[in-house]
């Protein structure tokens, strides 16, 4: 059975109740399968689009409301579509098949394997090639309107390396927010900007939240839980984006109110293991007749060796972290047996006895990156803040109606 087969067959429980969510559209559906359920700048979605999209997402997933969704991808599609067509720009079949490749891949199968578990649950082939064309569509939309604009300064990469911002994970937030509402006796952006000046500390900006704000969270000070930055809206994770610990923004201003966010803390989500690892170990020489047992008895962690090369040359003990496949063939195959923590006694290519100990394993992601790296990543995020900023402008602008 294939990870997607067996993936789908541990849900098959859960598809009766995400049918019984899906009775109108699939009803409407079946009585004129191409009448208009959306249409967005008119640009229609038809019943049968959008009955494909509610099955499709109910499989991959299981856990959403899957109609939603479903109505919420489609609309987006138009308006890339839409965005892509403005522009000319056009994808080939060639960069579409390379792309459902590469969504198949995610669970270990080729597009003709992800097509032959899709077909069985009703969902065809021009679904799921749809889907990959418009994300396609789309960020080439984006890299020709933004890329040539986007930079990433050294001092940006210097601080996102000296934050940690670059290891790997995604940037979340502490943030605290004053939501002003419009219509009140001052004005709202007025009375923002007032606050804005006066208030300089997380306890200060939480009196004044129990004070003014509006957001259901006023009462404690219009605290927020961690957020990641890629789930804010585009206009609050913009001005966010670059704040210090303890800054605010500049008032944002909403339909129904204007709001203020303090940053109080930052932190980093932990990076996928996945990809070519890296080791960590030390590599202790000691002199013949040494007494390797006593030093492998009281040794737990790779700090607790250097006490005993205190006072010995500095090559006698040495401690690294590289790609597994840049380990010397001498050590590769003694640490392959190791956990982190455990330590072996060998013997070196050049004859020399050393007690050799795994400090952990862990992803490449978790090594300290390139500025290349760093720059590349800084340039995707600022991409793809400008991509939600660009589609929510669109949706702004659309003419959406139903039926």
């Amino acid at each position: 059975m294939t990870p997607l087969a067996r993936f789908f067959w541990r849900q098959a429980r859960l598809l009766p109740l995400l049918c019984l969510g899906l009775i109108a559209p699939v009803a409407m559906a079946q009585d004129n399968p191409f009448a208009p359920a959306i249409t967005v700048n008119g640009r229609v979605i038809t019943n049968f689009e959008l009955k494909q999209r509610i099955i499709f997402f109910s499989l991959l997933q299981p856990n959403a409301d899957a109609t939603a969704e479903a109505r919420k991808s489609l609309i987006e599609d138009r308006l890339r579509q839409y965005a892509a067509e403005k522009m000319g720009i056009e994808v080939s079949p060639e960069e579409v098949a390379a792309g459902m490749e590469n969504f198949a891949a995610r669970v270990n199968l080729s597009a003709d394997e992800f097509l032959q578990a899709l077909a069985p649950r009703g969902v065809s082939a021009e679904t799921f090639r749809d889907f990959v064309q418009t994300g396609i569509l789309w960020r080439e939309t984006v890299r020709a309107k933004y890329l040539a604009k986007t930079t990433v300064s050294e001092r940006q990469i210097d601080r996102a390396i000296a934050g940690g911002i670059a290891a790997g994970g995604e940037v979340k937030l502490l943030l605290s927010e004053i939501a002003i509402a419009r219509g009140g006796v001052t004005d709202a952006l007025v009375l923002a900007n007032r606050i804005k000046g006066d208030v300089g500390s997380s306890a200060a900006f939480s009196a004044a939240a129990r004070v003014h704000s509006a957001a259901p969270n006023a009462a404690a000070g219009g605290q927020l839980d961690w957020l990641l930055l890629t789930d804010l809206p585009p206009a609050v994770a913009d001005q966010v984006a670059g704040l210090k610990l303890g800054e605010m923004t500049d008032p944002i201003q909403g339909p129904e109110a204007v709001s203020l966010y303090f940053l109080r803390d930052k932190s980093l989500t932990k990076g996928e293991s996945t990809g070519a690892m890296a080791v960590d170990y030390v590599r202790f020489v000691v002199a013949n007749g040494t007494d390797t047992a006593r030093i492998t008895a009281d040794v737990d962690r790779c700090e607790d060796l250097m006490p005993f090369a205190r006072g010995l040359p500095e090559e006698i003990l040495q401690r690294e972290t590289v790609a597994e496949a840049a380990v010397p063939a001498d050590l590769a195959a003694a640490l392959r047996n190791l956990d982190a923590g455990e330590t072996q006694v060998i013997t070196t290519a050049a004859g020399q006895t050393a007690v050799l100990m795994l400090c952990s394993r862990q992803s490449l992601s978790d090594v300290a990156p390139s500025r290349d790296d760093v720059r590349g990543q800084l340039l995707n995020q600022k991409m793809a803040l400008r991509a939600q900023n660009y589609l929510e402008e669109l949706r702004t602008e659309a003419n959406i109606t139903e039926p």
